[in-house]
């Protein structure tokens, strides 16, 4: 289970975690369940990552020192991690609505006669 504050908590929200949200529902069975947490569940979680337009998906092995779960980057960060590259990249069928094709303009120059 993915755990994320709500939107309306101190939170901005992105697409990116709209994605991941996406990802982890259709390509892994991963419920997400938007609450408050407390500061004290995340050095409890198995796994813990960030994610934004800057940070894409970026996993978190240590809280003020202390390892998160093994002080490892987990399966399920992995997993979404690489499947959000994927997506991103056009290479799952089924998300390809997220891409937009972009064309390259083709030029004409001209040669400067004399």
């Amino acid at each position: 289970q993915l755990i994320t504050p709500p939107t309306n908590a101190d939170i901005l929200e992105s697409i990116t975690r709209d994605c991941v949200i996406e990802i982890a529902a259709k390509k892994l069975g991963i419920q997400t369940v938007e609450r408050e947490l407390d500061r004290s569940e995340i050095y409890l979680a198995e796994e813990v990552f960030i994610c934004g337009s800057i940070a894409e998906i970026t996993p978190v092995t240590r809280i003020d020192g202390i390892p998160v779960g093994g002080g490892d980057v987990g399966h399920v960060t992995r997993s979404i991690q690489q499947l959000y590259f994927d997506a991103a990249e056009c290479r799952i069928p089924d998300l390809e609505h997220w891409c937009d094709p972009v064309f390259q303009q083709q030029t004409t120059r001209l040669a400067a006669g004399g």
